[in-house]
């Protein structure tokens, strides 16, 4: 097996390590979205004199909206890939797939950037949110890991369609 070749099993299998945990931060943050929502609701319903637990759901929405990012570059689920399955000629999905993943990886990369240093931000201004004190920077900690996130399944992807190995959309059964 050649150096290219064991690198990229090495990425392929970092790929889906990732994927693994992509998939239980989206669900942790649908649960606290979910008892976020619920406990607050009854908190209002009862008249209780409790905190506002409605912030534990608006900070979950950002591991679920940039990580999901994440997931759907790895699973091929975002509208690019749509346009791409509906073309017939080999050679045209071929390069609207490496096309498509040369810009994730600038999408992501650029906004990696931009998201790494609203994190920086966020955690030396101490800012907290106004109900429970949670840090702010605990949800802005998702936006740049959801983009260098995006960036490994791009290259991935980019890999895959220059070898032209099946996307992991097409292999899932």
């Amino acid at each position: 097996m050649s150096v290219s070749a064991r690198a990229s099993t090495w990425l392929f299998s970092v790929e889906r390590q990732a994927f693994r945990a992509e998939k239980w931060i989206c669900i942790v943050s649908l649960v606290a979205m979910l008892v976020g929502i619920c406990f607050s609701v009854a908190v209002r319903y009862l008249n209780l004199h409790l905190p506002d637990a409605g912030e534990i759901a608006i900070f979950a929405m950002a591991p679920l909206t940039f990580v999901g990012a994440a997931m759907c570059t790895y699973t091929g689920t975002h509208i690019a890939v749509d346009v791409i399955q509906q073309v017939k000629l080999p050679w045209v999905r071929r390069t609207g797939r490496v096309v498509t993943a040369l810009a994730m990886i600038v999408f992501g990369a650029v906004y990696y950037w931009t998201a790494l240093d609203f994190f920086h931000t966020s955690l030396s201004s101490g800012e907290r949110g106004l109900d429970l004190g949670i840090p702010i920077a605990i949800p802005t900690f998702f936006f740049p890991l959801g983009m260098a996130l995006v960036v490994l399944h791009s290259v991935a992807e980019m890999i895959r369609a220059a070898t032209n190995e099946p996307s992991v959309g097409e292999e899932q059964p």
